[in-house]
């Protein structure tokens, strides 16, 4: 039996870099070697007190413990607390022990016990249906906390988990039911997508295919503002989804948008990615053995082409095949919400099998070979920094190779309770200690400590993943990656068919010169489609996404009526709102009755179109996008392109691309809420529509300045190949 231990020491005897560390006489405190020992974190909020993550110890053994400090890398001598002996915690059943102490001193050492869940055993049966536990349901019961317990933000275990905001309905289309007004207009039927699977709403989006692409940018300079050094290195992507084949959020996207730019700058490119499904025209190209779990498996590896541009440039996607991979359902979880059993299988053979395929595969005419730069996503690709430091470079292969690791979403970090790393991945004790978390293994985990660089999607997102808000309890490995020069974060690009002058969707194209009799049309168009009442002076308002807590529907819902309601300030009462959508069975209802409540003013358009959001883009005047937290995000790139200004929570990528008012109209493209609140949300949102009632120059500006901003992908590119320059130059990590 385990329970939990919490470490905490006061102490400002530390130096800029250095970090407060916990080892003692178990496995989990590093068994007193200093490069296993457990980091302490702290804030300015706390300082000097340095707190550790709950850690499962034996329940009623008396463990024998002692603080060191040393930078985080390691580096440099430990300084040892100074007194004879050591300090003890005795680890209780079903609590969590924190053992409070001071730098040096064993005066005042105390110890509060926190009653908690009884711990399961797993595999145990599930209590509501008979059905032994998933690795991700035991991983809740093994964490001792029920999942609708836990905050939402915080729920970081599988894919899958952080996806169950399916609708209650039955994920079956929902159509949009028109107003009597709207059913007599001659429009196309409304039609929703299937949301069955769909994390996000980026993975219902279109991209622009290559030669649209081209054509594209033959009408648009696109100026390097970098000269790149190693673009005569390859470039590797492993990723566990790739548009147009698979994808269920904007992970999809963006490996589809690395597997294009890539090549486009010159480098030789593959994409790995599961072979899902059947997909067309692939060639069957060779196999690899790999080891998982202790038996030999065949995957095998089917080759397309995709190119770029008009000399020979392109992409080598490779699918892995093996009968794990393909299902009914989807990628991650099936048709009733539950992960499948075997995720951590499935992913380990889509890592080794990414690593295997540059050394092996003969494509036209030769091997990438052992010299590549890996970009591995989310914790789906997690193992492949590990098995380059632990397994590939000790055997003097990849020796030249680096491994740069991006995270989408740090919620999404792969844990799974109940694995013997050792055997399950076929890696020692060290490789084995970089993996595991508590009695769970992370995948994450192990990715952060032994990527050489360590990227994600956003500057702002990469501040925020350091704090004990952010960082899901990897905050301390993500700081140490900073404090080593191995930590950036590059704002995502968005795709050339997000372009006003040549959007297909839209009632009327328009440019920057031409926006206003543009957005006009389409903003009477959109009216006229959605039922609304056809008002060119009403401020419209849209809002696109997943009806779930993670996107602040529940506060933007609590606005609807103040928003509606006319009491003579000229502001509220003038205004029309679309929100589109689907998720949670509350929310849709909301939207519902709100569309009924005020006929004409508001649609509540539960479902999803493509196309419709391409025309929410073009004929909104502001576009709501009040997350809680958001990595990256793309719906605030798209509405400024369009010249619709975004008001945002300050939080994650919005923040990067999204300038505030507070800098004046003639800098600011949209419109920040500090925090995320009712009354916050009301304050900004009568601020932002006030400024396009009454003060329709300065908006105006504002929407000038919002088109005129660089969101395309050869912008990010350019950080992107800083990056892998500075990657390539630094010395590999070694574990």
């Amino acid at each position: 039996m385990s329970a939990s231990v919490r470490f905490q020491v006061e102490c400002r005897l530390t130096k800029q870099g250095e970090v407060l560390f916990v080892t003692g006489g178990q496995e989990l405190l590093g068994s007193w070697v200093a490069a296993k020992a457990v980091p302490l974190a702290t804030t300015a909020d706390t300082f000097p007190q340095w707190t550790s993550e709950p850690l499962v110890l034996p329940v009623g053994q008396e463990v024998e413990y002692k603080f060191f400090i040393q930078r985080s890398n390691h580096v440099g001598e430990a300084k040892w607390e100074q007194f004879p002996g050591n300090r003890k915690v005795t680890p209780e059943a079903n609590a969590l022990v924190t053992a409070t102490s001071t730098w040096s001193s064993l005066a005042g050492t105390k110890t509060v016990s926190e009653a908690r869940l009884p711990l399961k055993s797993a595999p145990a049966e599930d209590e509501a249906n008979g059905e032994p536990n998933t690795p991700a349901a035991a991983d809740v019961s093994r964490l001792a906390e029920k999942i609708e317990a836990r905050e939402p933000m915080r729920k970081n275990f599988s894919q899958s988990l952080l996806a169950l905001d399916v609708d209650l309905e039955g994920e079956t289309p929902v159509e949009k039911v028109p107003t009597p007004a709207a059913a007599e207009l001659p429009t196309p039927m409304r039609r929703g997508v299937p949301l069955q699977h769909i994390s996000s709403f980026s993975a219902l989006t279109e991209m622009a295919a290559a030669a649209e692409k081209e054509e594209v940018r033959k009408t648009r300079t696109v100026k390097s503002s970098y000269e790149a050094h190693n673009t005569n290195v390859p470039v590797v992507i492993v990723t566990s989804e790739i548009a147009p084949f698979s994808k269920t959020g904007g992970l999809g996207l963006v490996a589809a948008s690395y597997s294009y730019e890539f090549a486009r700058k010159g480098h030789r490119t593959m994409a790995v990615s599961p072979k899902y499904k059947h997909f067309d025209n692939l060639s069957y190209v060779g196999e690899a053995k790999v080891v998982v779990g202790g038996r030999e498996e065949v995957v095998k590896y089917f080759h397309r082409f995709e190119g770029c541009g008009e000399d020979g440039l392109g992409c080598d996607h490779i699918f892995v095949e093996h009968q794990s991979i393909q299902r009914e359902g989807g990628l991650y979880n099936g048709d009733d919400g539950r992960e499948y059993s075997d995720n951590l299988f499935r992913f380990t053979l889509l890592s080794l099998a990414a690593m295997e395929a540059p050394l092996i595969l003969k494509l036209n005419g030769s091997a990438y070979g052992d010299k590549v730069l890996f970009l591995a996503n989310d914790w789906q690709a997690g193992l492949v920094p590990l098995y380059m430091c632990h397994k590939y470079r000790p055997n003097n292969c990849y020796v030249q190779s680096r491994v740069i690791y991006v995270v989408h979403n740090l919620g999404y970090q792969g844990q799974y309770p109940n694995v013997k790393a050792c055997h399950f991945f076929g890696i020692d004790q060290k490789a084995a200690i970089d993996v595991e978390f508590g009695d769970c293994i992370n995948l994450t985990k192990g990715a952060l400590i032994c990527a050489d660089r360590v990227l994600t999607v956003s500057p702002n997102y990469t501040k925020e993943i350091q704090t004990a808000a952010g960082g899901f309890r990897l905050e301390s490995l993500v700081r140490a990656k900073g404090d080593a020069l191995r930590l950036g974060g590059i704002l995502n690009g968005i795709d050339d068919c997000w372009n006003p002058e040549t959007d297909v969707n839209v009632a009327r194209r328009y440019s920057v010169e031409t926006f206003e009799t543009g957005k006009a049309a389409n903003k009477a168009a959109l009216q006229k489609q959605l039922g609304l009442h056809e008002d060119a002076n009403s401020v419209l308002i849209g809002f696109v996404g997943r009806l779930t807590w993670q996107k602040g529907v529940d506060v933007m819902v609590q606005i609807v009526s103040w928003l509606m309601e006319d009491t003579g300030n000229g502001v509220t009462g003038r205004a029309q709102l679309i929100m589109m959508g689907n998720g949670e069975k509350q929310y849709a209802d909301t939207l519902r009755s709100a569309e009924g409540a005020y006929p004409g003013r508001v649609c509540g358009y539960v479902g999803f179109d493509p196309k419709i959001e391409h025309q929410m883009m073009a004929g909104c005047d502001l576009f709501l996008m009040p997350s809680r937290y958001e990595p990256c995000g793309l719906p605030q790139m798209y509405s400024q392109r369009y010249g619709t200004l975004p008001i945002v929570t300050a939080t994650g990528g919005l923040v990067d691309s999204v300038k505030d008012v507070a800098e004046g109209t003639d800098k600011g493209t949209g419109f920040h809420m500090s925090h995320l609140a009712a009354d916050k949300m009301r304050e900004i949102v009568y601020k932002a529509a006030e400024l396009y009632l009454k003060f329709p120059a300065e908006f105006r500006q504002m929407q000038r300045t919002a088109m005129l901003q660089d969101f395309y992908w050869p912008q990010a590119m350019d950080e992107y190949e800083k990056a892998i320059d500075q990657t390539l130059y630094d010395q590999p990590v070694v574990r």
